[in-house]
């Protein structure tokens, strides 16, 4: 095992809302539940605020996962939890793929510790526990430059 060429160092939870949804005669009650079919939207922020304008190795990534349940197969919950994530990311990544590094694992960092908080907040609600479906971003690729802020 070796450190990563990311590290996290502060993560917070901006919002979190758990709803059990009624069970209704159609609701898919198996455990795990079968996330297919699910719209399951993202959320994501990602700003610069290293003082080095020039070779910037620090991040703060907001990351937002919603399931409101208004089109397709419904979910046991609806769910809208937003986590932030301060990075830094080694020198050793080249100055133009640090955005994007920082999308993709830092987006799989924070979706994880929200994928725990979920199962944490719904193993003992109504509805049971909600294991949130394994996922990768790797989608993001060459995204970076839509959701990258700069902090002045």
């Amino acid at each position: 095992m070796q450190p990563s060429k990311l590290q996290l160092h502060e993560l917070y939870y901006l919002s979190i809302k758990v709803a059990a949804r009624p069970i209704t005669p159609d609701a898919d009650e198996n455990v795990p539940f079968n996330f297919n079919g699910v719209n399951i939207a993202e959320g994501v922020d990602l700003t610069e605020v290293d003082e080095d304008k020039e070779d910037p190795k620090l991040f703060v990534l907001k990351f937002r996962i919603l399931i409101e349940n208004k089109e397709g197969k419904i979910a046991p919950y609806d769910i809208d939890i937003d986590a932030a994530g301060v990075f830094s990311v080694n020198p050793s990544i080249p100055l133009a793929e640090r955005q994007e590094f920082v999308l993709i694992n830092g987006c799989s960092v924070l979706y994880g510790a929200i994928r725990d908080q979920i199962l944490t907040l719904t193993a003992r609600s109504a509805r049971g526990p909600l294991l949130l479906p394994t996922v990768n971003f790797l989608d993001y690729k060459g995204k970076a430059n839509h959701v990258v802020n700069k902090k002045s």
